[in-house]
């Protein structure tokens, strides 16, 4: 009897700890997905707020988050030298967009002393994990100057969430789906008006014709941060990867802070 009820109270306490450990990873899951709906509607002190906590608690896809608040100027002022420490936090943890930030921070001498060695590291790092981008400049790097591309977003474009690694931005998509009623379409702007928004795509259609081959634009109005906006979407896409793929072409071709953004929708 003594040892059955060793074994129950061992159990129990399992059980317990258990339970406890799922409810953890639960909220910080929920904080997350809350904090970046904060960022994505540009309410970027309740982001900047809620993702410390979870950065300080050693979240690199937080501390990468907050990097890039501190780049940009997003509720704190711009300061490079602590983007470059957040960024740090996640990469020594192997997340890749932080690890390709590193190194082009490195290469820039942004927020840090340029080390072209170092950039070289880390770069690798990100594209042997599979960052693209990572890969992108890598192969500019072999033989030539490595060709900077200005991250700030263009004068036309709110790029709200666009900034952010993919996995933070991307919309969850319906558990139930029609699809004789929903199609894939990409978003690369939001702008303030409807003329601006056709504006937009007059600007990026001219001469890039080939590109844009079988894509319809629609102007979708709706709200950001309480603000009227037109979203401009193209497709439509049968398929996600079909999507996908377009804007890994559209991002290489419009290397000056585009955005392209896969979504599901009528």
């Amino acid at each position: 009897m003594p040892n059955s009820t060793a074994a129950y109270v061992y159990m129990r306490a399992k059980i317990i700890s258990l339970a406890l450990a799922v409810g953890l990873s639960l909220t910080v899951r929920a904080d997350f997905e809350s904090a970046s709906n904060a960022y994505k509607n540009r309410n970027y002190t309740a982001a900047f707020d809620e993702f410390s906590e979870m950065a300080e608690a050693g979240d690199p896809r937080a501390q990468t988050v907050l990097a890039i608040m501190y780049k940009y100027g997003e509720s704190v002022p711009t300061d490079l030298t602590i983007a470059y420490n957040w960024y740090m936090k996640a990469a020594v943890q192997g997340y890749p967009p932080a690890q390709f930030n590193i190194g082009r921070m490195l290469i820039e001498g942004s927020g840090v002393e340029e080390n072209r060695e170092q950039a070289l590291l880390w770069l690798n790092r990100a594209a042997d994990a599979g960052y693209e981008r990572a890969k992108e400049n890598l192969a500019e790097l072999k033989g030539s100057t490595l060709r900077v591309h200005d991250e700030e977003p263009v004068a036309w474009s709110q790029n709200w969430n666009l900034r952010l690694p993919n996995e933070i931005r991307e919309e969850k998509e319906p558990d139930v789906i029609d699809s004789t009623l929903r199609v894939y379409r990409v978003q690369i702007g939001a702008m303030s008006t409807l003329a601006s928004a056709e504006r937009l795509w007059q600007q990026l259609y001219v001469n890039n014709e080939d590109l844009f081959a079988n894509l319809q634009p629609i102007f979708r109005q709706g709200l950001s941060a309480e603000r009227q906006v037109f979203r401009v979407q193209l497709g439509p896409f049968e398929l996600k990867s079909e999507a996908n793929s377009f804007c890994q072409a559209y991002e290489q071709h419009f290397s000056r802070g585009a955005g392209c953004l896969v979504l599901l929708t009528n």
